[in-house]
């Protein structure tokens, strides 16, 4: 049953259409992420939920009350921000309490709520500490507890990692995760990163241009993209431009070279992709799967990871291998055969 529901929400600014016929329900402790680029209207869709912006048209409800012209301090809903947004006259205990304080809550009762706050994000030996004496985890942990001091019905986070550098992000998204499970509050996250909509959620949002692309699991999101602009946003993909052999046996081929698709759908007269993943390839050739021969047109180190990087009939195609010491690494220009699953690929 859904908990909160947005239906045919639109948001225009002036002639600008920021949010297009949004359609989404979000049942009781699920973790959703909004994914998409700078400009897609994921902000925004999360600004109408907190109240911030009012919808042009559509309706938002929570256990079926209507909140669509509610003003924020009347939704229950907590909100966590990219910039902290701490009060620096103020200590940690004082931070993570406000909200209590101007709803009037008893001050036992205060007290009571901002230790167990302390105690959830780990930080009771720093509750008399103000904001600038602390790391910018730890401030966004104090922004993070004192948007669920209220007790919200929902939790709200635009973008709370963009600021913080790599190891943070990754330590505070996996504190973000086991607090919302633990406490089970039904969230809604804004990013722009997929590695944190992939590793936080339970469904991901993807749009782009106001509209949503789709909706789904990581590993739908991931496996099964739907449009082009999901595929390529949504980690690495080859895409290589194919002429249809046999529709009903999913044969393509490229330049000469045979291939199988796992997925063939509806030819609509748009031009014809074939899809696959980097990590699908494999070096070398197997008898009935889908096998390319190219050239080895450069060779990148990342990490756990080595991308290598093919000429296939004048179409660049990258194949991901996990940087082993006995790996063996081909130089550039030599001629290379790869070989991946006829599951392991779509038509796009």
């Amino acid at each position: 049953m859904s908990y909160l529901e947005l239906s045919n929400v639109k948001k225009s600014f002036g002639t600008t259409i920021a949010v297009d016929d949004f359609n989404l329900s979000i049942a009781q402790g699920e973790f959703v992420s909004f994914l998409g680029p700078s400009g897609c209207g994921k902000t925004t869709t999360l600004r109408m939920v907190a109240g911030f912006e009012l919808p042009t048209s559509g309706q938002i409800s929570l256990q079926d009350k209507n909140l669509t012209y509610l003003p924020p301090n009347k939704r229950n809903v907590g909100m966590v921000f990219q910039s902290y947004a701490l009060f620096p006259n103020m200590t940690v205990a004082d931070n993570i309490g406000y909200g209590l304080k101007v709803t009037g809550k008893p001050k036992k009762e205060t007290n009571a709520r901002i230790k167990e706050m302390l105690g959830l994000i780990h930080m009771e030996e720093q509750h008399n500490k103000f904001p600038s004496q602390l790391s910018g985890g730890q401030q966004q942990r104090v922004a993070l507890a004192r948007a669920l001091a209220i007790r919200p019905q929902v939790l709200l986070l635009d973008e709370p990692l963009s600021a913080l550098d790599a190891k943070i992000r990754l330590e505070l998204r996996l504190e973000i995760r086991r607090i919302q499970q633990q406490l089970g509050i039904t969230t809604i996250y804004v990013t722009h990163d997929q590695e944190e909509a992939l590793s936080l959620s339970d469904r991901i949002v993807v749009m782009s241009k106001g509209k949503m692309e789709q909706v789904g699991t990581p590993a739908q999101i991931y496996t099964s993209p739907e449009t082009e602009f999901v595929a390529n946003f949504v980690g690495q993909i080859n895409l290589l431009p194919v002429k249809v052999v046999s529709p009903t046996q999913g044969k393509v081929k490229v330049g000469e070279q045979i291939l199988q698709a796992g997925k063939f759908g509806h030819l609509n007269g748009n031009p014809i992709r074939l899809a696959v993943r980097p990590e699908e390839l494999n070096h070398g050739f197997i008898e009935g799967a889908n096998n390319l021969s190219g050239k080895v047109e450069a060779i990148s180190y990342l990490g756990s990871i080595v991308r290598i990087r093919l000429d296939v009939e004048g179409n660049p195609i990258s194949m991901d291998v996990f940087n082993e010491r006995k790996l063996t690494i081909p130089s550039v220009g030599d001629d290379y055969q790869v070989t991946f699953p006829v599951e392991a690929c779509w038509i796009i």
